[in-house]
């Protein structure tokens, strides 16, 4: 009996000192958080130049608001073509994945001080010689 009144005790403790967090995704969904020790505002308005295959860059501004919503302008240097993508995003960890459609997810980044890190589609940092161009800087807040 005492055996399980401390096994209880030290289950209830252990529980109580954990360092999880729940949250609510920007889709409504609750997601634990558990040993992050850095938490970031990640609204506003996020730009770079991302790398491409068949142009000099492309220039992102990619806008990320309060009620769950994002837009984003990509412009082919080079090309004169622009395009205008609208949807939803979620945040879990330190992921953010944007969903132009509800079906599939688009693009992901990880979460970083002020700027964003795209990732590629297994969610996993991109490598290489240019992944170091794969950001995405804050440039304003959302009030």
């Amino acid at each position: 009996m005492i055996r399980s009144i401390i096994l209880l005790s030290t289950l209830f403790a252990l529980t109580a000192c954990g360092n999880g967090r729940q949250r609510t995704t920007a889709s409504g969904e609750k997601v634990t958080t558990v040993n992050r020790t850095v938490e970031y505002d990640i609204y506003g308005t996020y730009t770079g130049t991302l790398p491409a295959a068949d142009c000099p860059g492309i220039a992102v501004s990619l806008t990320l608001f309060e009620d769950g919503n994002y837009e984003q302008r990509s412009e082919y240097l080079g090309r004169e073509v622009v395009y205008n993508e609208w949807g939803r995003f979620t945040v879990e960890a330190d992921q953010l994945t944007l969903y132009p459609n509800e079906a599939e997810a688009a693009n992901r980044y990880r979460i970083e001080e002020n700027r964003l890190r795209m990732l590629d589609c297994d969610g996993k940092p991109i490598t290489g010689k240019l992944s170091d161009h794969y950001l995405l800087t804050r440039t304003t807040e959302t009030k």
